[in-house]
């Protein structure tokens, strides 16, 4: 499933990233295919987006030499569930390039069950906040560290969400831009 922007965030949203300062960035890292042999590059850095900041995922895909995806991936934190509980959906406020990112979640006790869903965020930003993309938990589907469709231990429960991570997949070859404001749980 894949979703669409929606026009604003809900009432009652919990913020669980702002990258409005350089140092909101710190602990985001790029993963790339390069470590199964591919040559997909990409970086994770601060950016100014019109007077306020955002966490830029850019770079290039490829699926030369048996690549095929770049991501960034947040920095574990037990505070990320506390944050969350009680969410129905995530929001994702961001100023796309038209490709459809993956938003992974891992959660449980020990952080090894994983969650994906797709989302498409505008490439132009709503006047100058972005574009806020509203992500239902009922659509996120249990993967493997594969991204592979698996059997859920349990339901996903927002609360034991520990990191979040933007993968790019899909064969989505070529140059890629994501700018991301804000990270909430939405209530």
């Amino acid at each position: 499933m894949t979703t669409t922007p929606t026009p604003t965030a809900a009432s009652g949203s919990g913020v669980l990233f702002d990258f409005a300062q350089p140092q909101s960035v710190s602990g985001w890292s790029s993963v790339d295919d390069s470590v199964m042999g591919g040559i997909s590059k990409s970086t994770t850095t601060w950016a100014d987006t019109n007077g306020s900041g955002a966490l830029l995922f850019s770079g290039l895909m490829t699926t030369e030499q048996n690549g095929g995806f770049a991501s960034t991936l947040g920095p574990a934190d037990q505070i990320l569930g506390q944050a969350a509980s009680g969410a129905k959906a995530l929001g994702v406020n961001a100023i796309g390039d038209g490709r459809t990112y993956v938003l992974q979640l891992r959660a449980g006790q020990s952080g090894a069950d994983r969650w994906i869903a797709r989302f498409t965020p505008l490439d132009k930003p709503d006047g100058t906040t972005g574009n806020l993309v509203s992500i239902p938990l009922e659509s996120f589907a249990p993967v493997d560290r594969f991204l592979r469709p698996t059997t859920p231990r349990a339901p996903l429960d927002p609360a034991s969400i520990v990191q979040i991570s933007i993968y790019l997949i899909d064969e989505q070859v070529g140059n890629f831009r994501l700018a991301i404001k804000q990270i909430t749980a939405i209530r």
